[in-house]
């Protein structure tokens, strides 16, 4: 059975989007989460502002994640990193919200970033550049997230789940 990594940023702790977010991971799938989960740096007066529960159900999570902070995350709310490395479906992934600088990219696959709210699946010297954008308040480009399953990575619209652009990855990537 092959297993999905969905792809996501810029929920700004907007409670209804977030829960639309996990019921697309089924058991086994990973979330990879590029920043401003939970917007604690401005915070919303808005009702369905909620990121005390958000942190309480991505903590719950029983599925693989990985997250990184944002410009609108404080540290001391949910630690994360700045940038962080992992693999799936053995690629190399460096995840980053990006308002920071990023590391050297040689030994990466896919750099996913969030933070501008615009979704883009860009590739370029043999690499890959992803922002699944913001399922919340879209810049741009579409109203949704991403996911990578099976040497394909889609782009895929919340609600609805149409695949809006995707790109096969086993013609796309430089082997190193």
């Amino acid at each position: 059975m092959t297993h999905s990594l969905i792809i996501t940023a810029d929920i700004h702790g907007h409670l209804p989007t977030w829960r639309l977010i996990k019921a697309q991971l089924k058991p086994g799938d990973g979330l990879a989460v590029a920043g401003d989960l939970f917007d604690t740096v401005y915070g919303r007066a808005h009702p369905e502002f909620d990121p005390f529960t958000i942190r309480e159900e991505f903590q719950a999570l029983a599925n693989p994640t990985w997250y990184v902070c944002g410009n609108c995350d404080q540290p001391d709310f949910y630690s994360g990193e700045l940038s962080l490395a992992f693999s799936w479906e053995e690629k190399t992934l460096l995840l980053a919200h990006g308002h920071s600088h990023l590391p050297d990219l040689t030994d990466y696959d896919i750099v996913i970033q969030g933070h501008t709210h615009v979704s883009q699946l860009d590739t370029l010297m043999g690499k890959v550049f992803l922002n699944p954008g913001s399922p919340v308040i879209p810049r741009g480009g579409h109203q949704g997230f991403a996911r990578l399953s099976d040497n394909r990575l889609e782009l895929v619209e919340l609600p609805g789940g149409r695949v809006v652009e995707q790109l096969d990855l086993t013609t796309t990537l430089t082997p190193r």
